[in-house]
C-alpha cells in the first residue's frame, strides 16, 4: 500500500467539512523528489467542498480507492483530521505536498480535458502507433491489463496498466510511466495527455 493512500484509508471521518477554492478540483499524482522522479504508484484526488476521493494503482493487487474530509490550515492539508501533510506549493496548476521524507507533485487536471465520449474508445486487444509531442515511439499494445511494447507477446510482458474514470475524467495508470488523460477520439486519432514535469500531448493510432 503507498504512503499516501496508506494516511488517508486508515483514520475515521470526523472534521467539520468546508470548500476550499485553492484546492477543490481534481489533481494528479504527477512526479516525487526520487531518484527516477516517476513515482511508483499511481494517485488521483477530487477535492470539493471539505471532502475528498482518491484512487491509487501501483499493481494488479494494489487498487485502491478512498474518501473522507479535508481541511487546508495554514501550510498543511489535514486528512480525516489526523494526516497532515505540509503544502510547500499551492498554484493554481500545481501542488506539492510532504511526508517526512517525500516530496509529491501533484498537477490540476482542467474541466475541458474531461472525456464524454470514453465509452466509444477502446484499448484493450489493440495495438497502436504512438506519438508524443509529435515525436514518434514504440508501438504499444494494450491486452489484459498488460502493456505490449512493439513485438513483445502478452507472456512477455511486466507493465501493467490500468483504466478509470475518476469524476469524468478518463485516466489510464501505467507502471512505470506517468499518468495519462484520455482527451477524446478525432478522426482516426485518440489524443492523450500526458502528466510529469510537463505536460505532453499524445497522439495514438491503431494498427
Amino acid at each position: 500500500m503507498n504512503k499516501l493512500i496508506l494516511f488517508i484509508s486508515i483514520f475515521s471521518l470526523n472534521l467539520l467539512a468546508c470548500s476550499n477554492p485553492k484546492i477543490d478540483g481534481t489533481w494528479i499524482l504527477s512526479y516525487t523528489d526520487s531518484k527516477t522522479s516517476i513515482p511508483n504508484f499511481s494517485e488521483v484526488f477530487t477535492f470539493n467542498d471539505g471532502r475528498f476521493e482518491s484512487e491509487a494503482f501501483s499493481g494488479f493487487t494494489s487498487y485502491e480507492k478512498s474518501n473522507g474530509l479535508y481541511v487546508l490550515k495554514k501550510n498543511q492539508l489535514i486528512l480525516n483530521d489526523s494526516i497532515m501533510l505540509s503544502i510547500s506549493l499551492m498554484a493554481n496548476d500545481s501542488m506539492v505536498l510532504k511526508d517526512e521524507t517525500t516530496s509529491f507533485t501533484l498537477k490540476k487536471l482542467n474541466d475541458s480535458l474531461k472525456n464524454k465520449d470514453s465509452n466509444k474508445i477502446t484499448f484493450n486487444g489493440k495495438k497502436f502507433g504512438v506519438e508524443i509531442d509529435g515525436r514518434r515511439i514504440s508501438d504499444i499494445g494494450y491486452q489484459n491489463g498488460k502493456i505490449l511494447f512493439e513485438s513483445q507477446s502478452f507472456e512477455e510482458s511486466e507493465d501493467l496498466y490500468k483504466r478509470i474514470n475518476h469524476h469524468g475524467f478518463d485516466i489510464i495508470f501505467q507502471e512505470y510511466s506517468m499518468p495519462k488523460v484520455v482527451k477524446g477520439i478525432y478522426g482516426d486519432t485518440i489524443v492523450l495527455y500526458g502528466f510529469h514535469k510537463n505536460i505532453y500531448k499524445i497522439e495514438m493510432w491503431e494498427k
